[in-house]
């Protein structure tokens, strides 16, 4: 489709810059061409991201904000399932973050239609000949099938929608944020009578709130932009309508497309939680190095984090130093560079004053040398420390690294295994243990996962703002040497000399349904969980 909307706009002076990719059969992309041996942003979308009769998308407005290039893979006319490939998938997961637009719902397969080969808006249907449009095959559908019948095939293909976007979100182990990018919100009325056009709505068409709420949960964030900014716009002088603009006295309209106000307005929502996500700070932002704190719950790959950035010589880590257990064992979190003479008044400080515990652990590593000092805090831990945890809170100049697992199942499930066998954390040269099976309480577990989201969202919210980096455990995991590079780089270090390598080994089995002996019945249970039992 690049190729097509370069031939159409070019008497508009549009040039898209087409730039060829490794691996795509020669399938052109939005430019600049980008270095992927280097760190790039990626953005996965149709022709909204791709930025039709736009000089400058939102891709290329972010790339300059956060001097990190953007790698536009926009498609018009895709779908998810047309992304769920082995090239997409080498590309989004060697990005520092993906954005991943919210595409249109006639991209979806049905009992009459499939498009599951292309993945786009072309498939086959009982219903006519030969290959034909998703438009097309809904107009003749809500034509020759009764009321019910039609229903049952929007209900079809909004279930195959948010299932192909959850397995392609299941693939990716970069941070995701979902961007809805349209001229209407997602919750929109819709009317059976005037069908098909009644129930496909405003692009993305047949999306409504529920199926984007479903796929959110499963990202790193979420960013809404609802603007007709600039609609229509005006494009350039022509004797004859193109596909995608209209002709009004002489003049081509765009009324579809979003315009360069939406485009900028996009940037403007994405801008924050990209720098989130990627830990590019804003000029003028934290001088480098100073105090920082990890925040995250259980089973998050922190430790794994943690013992790959005490590999650098100018970052002190500190573990878990609001653990109560680890009075209890006469440690203070694996606190590095105390004399043994100083722990118990230290500990005993953790108990009186745990306040005025973290400030002079903090002013021991600076005044030591350490141009970046920090430790892990559990969620739990700054609960129950809550004079510590808002005095962090409240001083931004604390750099926060903030970690999150996407498949809370996962989580849930290797948190349970490890208070069952007692085992936390296994050495990359160990053997891994034989980890007990499993049987889940379906209450249990939707509480867990509710009380985690919710405690993510405090923290989020707490310390919203902070020069922050989110990370994602299933980056950690796949990509751990990277991902400590860029903490070390939010924090404002130098690089590694050497790329540190991981001292501790995953411990989680692959496949749920060897460890979960309830596992078939907790997946019929949480449908709109289906994803967290397949990744």
């Amino acid at each position: 489709m690049g190729q097509n909307y370069q031939d159409l706009d070019r008497p508009g002076g549009f040039d898209y810059r087409l730039t060829a990719l490794p691996d795509f059969d020669g399938l052109r992309f939005r430019g600049p061409a980008v270095d992927i041996q280097r760190p790039y942003v990626a953005f996965l979308g149709a022709a909204q991201t791709f930025g039709r009769f736009a000089e400058r998308p939102f891709p290329d407005l972010l790339a300059e904000r956060l001097d990190l290039p953007a790698l536009n893979l926009g498609v018009g006319g895709a779908g998810p399932r047309h992304f769920d490939r082995p090239a997409y998938l080498k590309l989004l997961n060697s990005a520092e973050a993906v954005v991943i637009q919210v595409l249109s719902g006639r991209s979806a397969s049905s009992s009459l239609f499939d498009n599951s080969k292309g993945g786009g808006m072309h498939g086959v249907t009982p219903l006519a000949d030969g290959p034909v449009r998703a438009g097309d095959f809904l107009a003749m559908a809500a034509e020759k099938l009764s009321a019910i019948e039609f229903a049952r095939v929007i209900e079809e293909m909004r279930v195959d929608y948010v299932a192909s976007f959850l397995a392609l979100i299941g693939k990716i182990n970069a941070p995701t944020l979902l961007l809805w990018l349209s001229t209407r919100t997602p919750d929109y009325r819709e009317d059976y009578a005037k069908a098909p056009h009644g129930v496909l709505g405003e692009f993305p068409q047949l999306v409504n709130a529920r199926m984007v709420a479903d796929i959110a949960a499963h990202c790193d964030a979420y960013v809404e932009c609802v603007s007709a900014a600039g609609l229509p716009q005006p494009l350039w002088r022509a004797e004859q309508a193109i596909d995608g603009a209209h002709l009004r006295g002489g003049t081509l309209e765009n009324r579809y497309y979003p315009s360069p106000q939406m485009h900028s307005e996009a940037a403007d929502r994405l801008e924050a939680p990209l720098r989130r996500a990627t830990g590019r700070r804003k000029a003028g932002g934290a001088p480098p190095g100073g105090r920082f704190v990890v925040l995250a719950t259980a089973r998050t790959g922190t430790n794994l984090l943690l013992g790959l950035l005490r590999n650098h010589p100018d970052c002190l880590c500190g573990g878990e130093v609001f653990n109560p257990a680890e009075i209890e064992r006469g440690r203070l979190g694996n606190w590095p560079n105390l004399a043994e003479a100083d722990l118990p008044g230290l500990l005993e400080k953790r108990i009186a004053d745990p306040l005025g515990l973290l400030h002079e652990l903090y002013a021991r590593g600076l005044a030591g040398g350490a141009p970046a000092v920090g430790f892990k805090l559990m969620y739990i831990q700054g609960l129950r420390q809550r004079p510590v945890l808002d005095a962090l809170a409240a001083d931004e100049t604390v750099k926060v690294v903030h970690v999150t697992r996407r498949n809370q199942l996962r989580r849930f499930v290797s948190e349970a295994q490890a208070r069952a066998s007692d085992r936390w954390s296994v050495g990359s040269h160990a053997d891994l243990p034989e980890m007990p099976n499993l049987e889940l309480d379906a209450r249990t577990l939707a509480e867990n996962i509710a009380l985690t989201q919710e405690r993510q969202a405090l923290y989020t919210q707490l310390f919203a703002r902070h020069e922050t980096l989110h990370v994602v455990y299933e980056d950690v995991a796949a990509r751990p040497a990277q991902v400590a590079a860029r903490v070390v780089a939010f924090l404002g270090l130098a690089p590694f000399a050497t790329p540190p390598a991981p001292n501790l080994r995953k411990t989680g089995a692959d496949d749920l349904s060897a460890v979960l002996t309830n596992h078939n019945e907790l997946r019929a249970r949480f449908r709109s969980w289906a994803a967290y039992f397949d990744q």
